[in-house]
C-alpha cells in the first residue's frame, strides 16, 4: 500500500477533520471521498495513476471515520461546508471533487453546495437516494438488509455495524476472506488490486464501534438536503452495468435527474469499477481541470 501522508484541521465548530495525501503533491488537485465502510486510506488505490497524471490525490475521512470526529448534527451538506473548509485551508479556489460508493453522495451534496468551487465533479459507483426504490432494485441481499434496516430500525442497524466493527479488529483476515467469498465475478477481477487496501482502510472507518457507519447509512436513506436537478456542477457518472451492490438503474436515475451529466456505463463490470479505469479516472480529473 502506498504510503499516505496524513493531515487534519480544526473545523469552526471544533471538530477535526482529518485526509490522506496520494499522488503528486504539486499536482492538480482533487478532492475524493472514499465508501461504506472505507476510511481516507481507501484513496491508496489511487496513488499510482494520480502521481502519474499529475493529479494530487486529497482523500478525506469523513466524519467519525479514521482520524475525522464524528459530526453530532451530521448531513450531506453539513460535509459540503466541512469540505469548503478544508479547501480554504489548503489555499484551494476550486478543484475537482471525487466521489466512490457511499462517497457519490457526499460528492453530489458538494457539487450542489460549493458550485463556484469546483471544476467538476466525477462520481464512481454512487449511490443514489435510498428513498427510491430503484436502489435496491437488482441490490444484493446483505445491502438490501443494511438499507432496509438504517430505513426501519436504526438501532439494529447500529447493532450490526458494531459486530462488523468487532469483526474486522478481532478477526480481519477471516473477515476479509469472507468478503471475497461473496464477491461477484466482475468484483473478483479486482480483488488483486484493492485487498490489500481493504481490512486497514475498513478497521480506521469502524474504528468507533460502526456508530458513525451506521450514522451514514441512516443519512442516505434520508431527504439529502438538496436534490440531483439542483446540481449546477458538471457531472461524470461512471458505472458498471454488473454492479450488485448499487445496481445500473441507481446510475440510469440519477442520469437522468442531473442536468448536467456525462455518463459512461462500462459493460461487465461491478462496484470495483474503480480499480480497473483507475488510469482513466485519474486522467480525466487532469483533463478537466483547466
Amino acid at each position: 500500500m502506498a504510503r499516505a501522508q496524513r493531515d487534519s484541521i480544526t473545523l469552526q465548530d471544533g471538530r477535526r477533520l482529518a485526509w490522506h495525501e496520494f499522488g503528486a503533491p504539486d499536482g492538480v488537485p482533487c478532492v475524493y471521498t472514499p465508501g461504506t465502510p472505507a476510511s481516507g486510506l481507501a484513496g491508496g488505490l489511487y496513488h499510482a495513476p494520480a502521481r502519474e497524471a499529475d493529479v494530487r490525490w486529497i482523500s478525506v475521512d469523513k466524519p467519525g471515520c479514521g482520524h475525522s470526529d464524528r459530526d453530532p448534527h451530521r448531513s450531506l451538506p453539513g460535509y459540503a461546508a466541512d469540505i469548503a473548509e478544508l479547501l480554504d485551508h489548503l489555499g484551494f479556489e476550486r478543484v475537482v471533487a471525487a466521489g466512490e460508493s457511499g462517497g457519490g453522495p457526499h460528492t453530489l451534496a458538494v457539487a450542489h453546495c460549493i458550485p463556484d468551487r469546483l471544476h467538476a465533479t466525477v462520481v464512481v459507483a454512487g449511490l443514489g437516494p435510498a428513498q427510491d426504490p430503484s436502489v435496491r432494485a437488482g441490490m444484493k441481499r446483505d445491502n438490501r438488509v443494511l438499507i432496509t434496516l438504517a430505513q426501519r430500525a436504526p438501532w439494529l442497524l447500529r447493532l450490526q455495524m458494531r459486530m462488523l466493527a468487532r469483526q474486522v479488529r478481532t478477526r480481519p483476515q477471516r473477515w476479509a476472506e469472507s468478503m471475497r467469498g461473496r464477491l461477484p465475478d466482475p468484483d473478483q477481477r479486482a480483488w488483486p488490486l484493492v485487498a490489500h487496501l481493504l481490512v486497514p482502510a475498513a478497521r480506521e472507518a469502524l474504528q468507533d464501534g460502526g456508530r458513525s457507519a451506521a450514522d451514514e447509512l441512516v443519512m442516505f436513506t434520508r431527504p439529502w438536503g438538496f436534490d440531483l436537478a439542483d446540481v449546477a456542477t458538471p457531472v461524470h457518472l461512471w458505472h458498471g452495468t454488473e454492479d450488485a451492490n448499487v445496481p445500473i438503474a441507481v446510475a440510469e436515475a440519477m442520469r437522468d435527474a442531473l442536468p448536467h451529466v456525462d455518463t459512461r456505463f462500462v459493460d461487465g463490470e461491478g462496484h470495483s469499477l474503480g480499480a480497473l479505469v483507475r488510469d482513466d479516472l485519474a486522467a480525466l480529473v487532469r483533463d478537466v481541470t483547466p
